[in-house]
């Protein structure tokens, strides 16, 4: 990601992710050493914003 802002997610810039199709995610963004794996099967994914709770949630939880 370059700019997350114009991405509308939570993150930074320089992370970089994948999203499967029934759910599953991952994302490092080496700015904040961090590494999330999301493992799910649903179908559709859009069901539930799962993914977009996750990143606002574990970005939410970091301190300083």
């Amino acid at each position: 990601m370059q700019d997350p802002t114009r991405a509308q997610v939570v993150g930074t810039p320089g992370e970089y992710a994948w999203g499967g199709l029934a759910g599953t995610a991952f994302w490092v963004d080496p700015a904040e050493d961090l590494i999330v794996i999301f493992m799910i099967q649903l179908v559709p994914s859009s069901a539930y914003p799962l993914r977009r709770e996750l990143r606002t949630l574990t970005y939410g939880a970091l301190i300083d």
